[in-house]
């Protein structure tokens, strides 16, 4: 058995601009850009579909698109964006699960983004040069 899959909050915050989904993990700040097949992916696995069995289902019609969606859904868990729920039992992807998620695509890209990542993670009370304030960092060296 499968357990169930939810959004890491509060360490992950989510934005929904139509047919992409923003992801802004606070703790690297890294924020991740998830559109297409990836966002169909993302949506079934947090309604509560398996998302080894989905990979599997995706695998049965279209081998490349399987084994990419599973090694998205890897990179989802190493970037700590999902975390399993505890005490779940996930369902087992059908057909139509699948299906759904080909109709919209069949190529799994992970765009991941760190050039807010210096920022977010910065203190602006703390870490600034005091002659210029905010948003001028000192040197790291």
């Amino acid at each position: 058995m499968s357990t169930s899959f939810e959004l890491n909050t509060p360490d992950v915050m989510a934005e929904d601009f139509d047919a992409d989904l923003v992801l802004l993990n606070l703790r690297s700040g890294e924020y991740f850009n998830i559109t297409g097949a990836p966002r169909a992916f993302l949506d079934t696995v947090l309604a509560g579909v398996c998302p080894t069995s989905l990979s599997k289902a995706l695998g049965q019609t279209n081998a490349e698109a399987g084994a990419e969606a599973a090694l998205y859904f890897e990179n989802l868990q190493k970037h700590t964006l999902i975390r399993p729920i505890e005490g779940s039992t996930a369902m087992d992807a059908t057909p139509a699960h699948a299906a759904a998620v080909l109709a919209i695509g069949a190529t799994f890209p992970f765009e991941c983004f760190d050039d807010l990542s210096d920022l977010l993670a910065a203190d602006p009370i703390h870490d600034v040069v005091p002659e210029a304030g905010w948003p001028v960092m000192p040197d790291a060296g």
